[in-house]
């Protein structure tokens, strides 16, 4: 789901409403919250395919225990642990960390944990779109910009004047990328101003195998093939986002550029892409939506994609969300490709 800072808030607010309850005491409270995803969505893949492609997908749907206990007045100690419940990603486990929460001081936590860029986001806005995106993961595809990392600390601080996030991932010995970001953001008004920067180094060995085919006199013999890379990769990227919040309509700008440079390949790339984005109220319940994206491709020359997209948003309740979406893609080198899909959330 590609979503809004304001969208991920309602989000989050609805979790915590909806959120069955497990313990709840004076000290102590655990939720188990979750959320079904069921999409249908046809693709026409331009050039690539005279066919087009049309699934029924549950998508991320997740489900997670998330607990506090308090300890002063001021102190909480937090615990979340959160899996998958899709078809294709049934009991993986999605984030696991612990933490403390201060009102005063902010909230830090240790463990699995998103990386800041898909946490703040931007203004794109489509639920369906058909997988170009401007965030960095997307675009740094095969260069272990993943959105999760397995050892971060993130830093969160909320306050009248705006709001701070820091986080740092640990390598675990090379085994993970080594990430840090900061992004931090006011309001002035109708405004929301908020951006960052982040960086990664990447020193993970990647090993593939292969089957290798020998042939000796008339008899054919298959064997493995293994080759490993070492990775030498810095990728940094800042964002900077402009979100204007009227009576009932938010129309905002978001702006990322991309740099890596990969010491291994002795090559540098770059990119910088700009997503325009807005929604409109018809009633208290449903809203249209849409946008522009324009991403440069920065793994291969002269593949630019421009992007439009548009849709209906009906909250039934805060326990479930309806839309439906289409949107049309284009590339110089790939063509264009459009879609179209409905889909429902159920959020306990």
């Amino acid at each position: 789901m590609k979503k809004t800072l304001i969208a991920l808030a309602v989000l989050s607010a609805a979790n915590v409403v909806n959120a069955a309850e497990i313990l709840k005491t004076d000290a102590a409270s655990v939720d188990f919250y979750g959320q079904l995803r069921e999409e249908l969505k046809q693709v026409d893949w331009g050039n690539k395919s005279d066919d087009a492609n049309t699934t029924l997908s549950s998508g991320s749907s997740r489900a997670g225990v998330n607990s506090i206990y308090t300890i002063t007045d001021d102190i909480d100690v937090l615990a979340t642990v959160e899996f998958g419940i899709g078809q294709s990603n049934s009991g993986t486990s999605r984030k696991h960390y612990l933490g403390f929460a201060s009102k005063e001081w902010g909230t830090i936590t240790v463990g699995k944990q998103s990386i800041l860029s898909d946490d703040v986001w931007g203004v794109e806005n489509d639920w369906i779109g058909l997988g170009y995106s401007v965030l960095p993961e997307a675009q740094a595809e095969g260069y272990e910009m993943n959105w999760l990392q397995d050892a971060m600390i993130k830093y969160t601080l909320e306050g009248s004047a705006g709001w701070l996030k820091v986080a740092y991932s640990y390598d675990n010995g090379n085994d993970d990328p080594t990430t840090a970001e900061l992004y931090a953001g006011t309001t002035f008004g109708n405004v929301e101003l908020y951006g960052g920067v982040g960086y990664q180094e990447n020193k993970t060995t990647t090993t593939k195998t292969k089957d290798v085919s020998i042939t000796s006199g008339s008899n054919t013999y298959t064997v493995e093939s293994k080759t490993t890379t070492v990775n030498s990769q810095e990728l940094t990227h800042e964002m900077l986002t402009v979100n204007y919040k009227g009576d009932g309509w938010n129309l905002g700008t978001t702006y990322w550029h991309l740099e890596l440079e990969d010491n291994a390949a002795n090559t540098k790339l770059t990119s910088d892409s700009v997503a325009l984005a807005g929604s409109y109220s018809l009633t208290e319940k449903l809203s249209v939506y849409g946008g522009y994206e324009y991403i440069k491709d920065f793994q291969q020359e002269n593949n630019d994609f421009d992007g439009v997209y548009s849709g209906l948003f009906y909250q039934y309740a805060s326990w479930t969300k309806l839309y439906a979406e289409t949107g049309v893609n284009d590339s110089d080198k790939i063509g264009s490709d459009s879609y179209w899909g409905i889909g429902v959330r159920v959020y306990w």
